[in-house]
Formats: C-alpha cells, structure tokens, sequence
C-alpha cells in the first residue's frame, strides 16, 4: 500500500502538461502501446485488489480520482494515435474498455450501499466518478466506427454490468450501446444473434449475482424500442429480442427473489417458469 500511496501522490502532482511531455518521449509506436496497456493492466489489478482497507474511504477516494484522470488522459492518447483505419489497436481498446468497467463497477463506487450522509459527503467532495467514467466510455465507443464490430460480443457482457448499475442518469446514457451493437452487428453479418445470445447469456449471471431491478427492465424496454422506432426494417427483430429479454429478465428476478422464500412451492413454481 506505501508504494501504491506513493505512485497515487506522483499522478496527483501531474498536470496536463506533465502528461503531453511525458508521452512524447515515447518515440515508437510499439512502446507507447506497451505503456497504455502495462498501465491499464497496472490500474486494473490495483483496483481489483483492494490495497487499502475498506473504511479507508479517503484514500480509496483519492486514489480512484487520480487513477481516473490518468485513463482518462491516456485515452485521449488513443483517441488521438490509435483510432485511425491504420493505426488501430484491438487489443489496446479492449484493455482500456475492461479497466474502465473494473473502475466502474468496483465496490467503493456503489454509493447505494452506503448511509444518505456518507453518500452526499462523498458526492460533494468527489462527484459521482461511475458517471464520468460512464459517459466516456459511451462516447468512445460511438468514435470507434466500423471498428465496433471487433468488440462484438467480447464487450456485451462488460456493457451489460455497466448499465446494470442502479443509477438512472448512466443507465439512460449507456443502455442505447445495445441499440448501437445490435444495427452493428446487424450491417456486418445481416442478424445480431451473436449480441443476442451473448446477453443472454450474461443476463442470467449477472441477474444471479445481485444485478439488476424492475426499473432497469422498463428502461431497457423503452430505450431500444425508442430506437429501433427510427430503424423501421429493424423495428420487428428488436421488438421479438426485447420482449425476449424482458420475459427472461422478469423470470430471473422471481426467481431470485423466492430464493430466500421458505415456500418451497414458491420456489418450484418459479424454478419451472424459468425453464
């Protein structure tokens, strides 16, 4: 954690133009790819380790603050480098998009867990960071054009989990990506059953796990029926896919929920209903 405290001060003192000096030693392409993804991997397992206690909410804090602004710049490097037709990096998006769901997702952001006085404090101080990186990620990934198709379906499960979390104002802005996967996918291959069987897929894990609540399955409804409106040779496949996504996600929650019944005709019921 001292050397994790030290590397977060470091990052904290730099500016923006301590950031443009610093990549610009980089004189290779190859090598300023290899820093993006050594630190994005970097970033990645520091977060998933949790290398402060959990009631050391200061310094987790400040960590994810200095830690988000260097993603942040970094992907403006990319934007910048390595969005071209010639100089795109599969691999270096890839990593940059799994960081940035990590930080999202991680458990120190979830601010509904914490009590209403603990929650303003933080939002005063830090702001909700899920939002900012939230928002970047949507608008990145409508910059990456013919490009998509290559995180198709590698990225739904990580875009699922995304809007998965209870905050309205980063479902509505990230929920249309499906909208955006599936005309996609669509263009690429004339179907979406890849998108379709992925989120399936994931829908049923990340359900099982905790994710997910009636206000999401109205959401998910209205925003890609709201989309596919503009897209009338789209309109009837997306109205089959939602109401299939909407049946199988109201099931799963049933049967989350009787779970922890003690009816065991509860749970039969709804284990039958799942089939």
């Amino acid at each position: 954690s001292r050397v994790v405290a030290c590397m977060t001060a470091i990052l904290s003192q730099m500016d923006d133009r301590h950031y443009a000096t610093y990549i610009e030693t980089f004189t290779g392409t190859t090598d300023l790819v290899d820093f993006l993804m050594e630190s994005f991997l970097l970033f990645k397992d520091l977060i998933g380790k949790h290398v402060y206690p959990s009631d050391w909410m200061a310094m987790i804090m400040v960590q994810n603050r200095v830690f988000l602004r260097a993603i942040n710049t970094y992907a403006d490097t990319m934007n910048q480098k390595f969005l071209n037709n010639d100089d795109f990096e599969v691999q270096l998006w890839n990593n940059y998009f799994h960081l940035a769901v990590a930080f999202i997702t991680q458990e120190s952001l979830q601010l509904q867990h914490f009590s209403p006085t603990k929650r303003n404090k933080i939002l005063a101080k830090y702001g909700d960071m899920r939002r900012l990186i939230g928002f970047a990620i949507r608008d990145i990934w409508y910059k990456l054009g013919s490009h998509k198709i290559c995180f198709i379906p590698g990225m739904v499960g990580p875009i699922l989990e995304m809007t998965l979390i209870p905050e309205e104002e980063l479902r509505r802005a990230t929920i249309p990506i499906f909208f955006d996967m599936i005309t996609c996918e669509h263009a690429h291959s004339g179907n979406f059953h890849k998108f379709e069987n992925e989120i399936i897929l994931k829908l049923d894990h990340e359900v099982e796990g905790g994710g997910g609540d009636e206000r999401y399955m109205q959401l998910l409804e209205t925003i890609l029926l709201d989309c596919a409106a503009e897209k009338p040779t789209l309109r009837p496949q997306v109205q089959h896919f939602v109401s299939l996504v909407k049946g199988l996600l109201m099931r799963l929650l049933d049967y989350r929920t009787v779970m922890s019944d003690d009816s065991r005709n509860n749970r039969m019921s709804c284990t039958v209903n799942l089939l």
